[in-house]
């Protein structure tokens, strides 16, 4: 029996490690309650800090994958910023010096069809972006179409414009165009309207 006293202080010895509470000597004289006692604590003890440095190495994963998202989340942002910023640049060198006026203080600009001759106004809206006028400047209808993909809206302004002033790809665009009644908001500023 006292060979397994003696082994069972020196596991505790080693559970508890060493410095912990006082002498060495005095360790010696515990009890076999109390080393077990104390061992039993020592064990839950590292169990915890085991547990709190598993928190932590999970915790420090997810704010890594935060930090990840979050940076990915800007590159994107800043390239559909960096996008959008050439496609407008692109379309302002394809409108002509009024056009490129009337864009800049309306957001809109007007063409004239290549076959048909009918005045066209391209705005910047998402959908049904193109309305059709009569001559006094009033909307008919307006046309839906859109390329596929994610494009650039200035892009797609730019393509708009370019199929409707061709001769060929106008009766094309309108073939596909989906056509839809004019909107109760719709109206053409006087100035717009004297444009030719």
């Amino acid at each position: 029996m006292p060979a397994v006293n003696a082994l069972w202080r020196s596991l505790c010895r080693h559970i508890v490690g060493p410095g912990r509470g006082g002498a060495s000597a005095a360790r010696a004289d515990l009890t076999e309650e109390d080393s077990a006692r104390r061992a039993a604590q020592s064990l839950s003890r590292s169990r915890f800090r085991r547990f709190f440095r598993l928190c932590d190495t999970i915790k420090e994963y997810f704010l890594h994958a935060q930090r990840k998202n979050a940076q990915a989340w800007q590159d994107a942002l800043q390239k559909e910023r960096r996008a959008k910023r050439r496609s407008l640049c692109l379309l302002l060198k394809l409108l002509s010096d009024e056009q490129r006026r009337e864009f800049r203080r309306s957001r809109q600009f007007h063409v004239i069809g290549g076959c048909t001759g009918v005045r066209y106004r391209i705005r910047v809206d998402p959908f049904s972006n193109i309305d059709v006028l009569y001559p006094n400047g009033t909307v008919k209808h307006q046309l839906c179409v859109h390329p596929t993909g994610e494009v650039p809206i200035y892009d797609k302004l730019a393509a708009q414009m370019l199929y409707l002033q061709d001769a060929t790809t106008e009766r094309r665009l309108l073939r596909k165009a989906n056509i839809l009644p004019a909107r109760a908001g719709s109206y053409v500023s006087s100035s717009a309207a004297a444009w030719h």
